[in-house]
């Protein structure tokens, strides 16, 4: 399966030490320019991880007008996300944001996030639980709700 990332998952996914998953779960992961140029900025936490992601392509978009009309209610790594993903005929995108993800519904594309990554890991016994990678992610302040928190860790028998 071939996936077009987004940042915060990527982040979010060096934060726990759980990069590695997507090069396990999905063939080839897609970053647009934008996302890369994110997330690699020399000295960031986590930089270095991720220009030694294997299964990479970093890749820019063509339609420029696309991404102007999305960039008005995304930011722009989303928008390049969304874009590269329908450029490319890639059916998934990794992306967290609660209005990109119905940006990425709207226009066709399956998004996958974060938890969903997780929930795929603990699946195929990758992981032994997903409660306290959440918690990890909680603790430095990415935003779960309080309600997909408790649904995750129910569906997996953790609550």
């Amino acid at each position: 399966m071939i996936i077009v990332a987004d940042s915060s998952p990527l982040i979010s996914l060096a934060i726990i030490s759980k990069l590695d998953l997507l090069t396990i779960l999905f063939d080839e992961i897609y970053i647009p320019k934008a996302v890369f140029s994110e997330i690699s900025v020399a000295n960031k936490p986590y930089s270095d991880l991720f220009s030694k992601l294997s299964k990479t392509r970093i890749l820019d978009v063509n339609n420029r007008i696309a991404l102007l009309i999305l960039n008005k209610d995304l930011d722009l790594g989303e928008s390049e996300a969304i874009i590269l993903a329908m450029e490319n005929n890639i059916d998934n995108i990794l992306i967290d944001e609660q209005k990109g993800r119905r940006i990425a519904v709207s226009s066709g594309l399956h998004p996958i996030g974060t938890i969903g990554v997780l929930l795929q890991a603990k699946k195929l016994g990758l992981i032994k639980n997903i409660k306290s990678h959440l918690d990890k992610l909680i603790q430095n302040n990415i935003y779960i709700s309080n309600r997909l928190y408790k649904y995750s860790i129910k569906l997996v028998g953790e609550d």
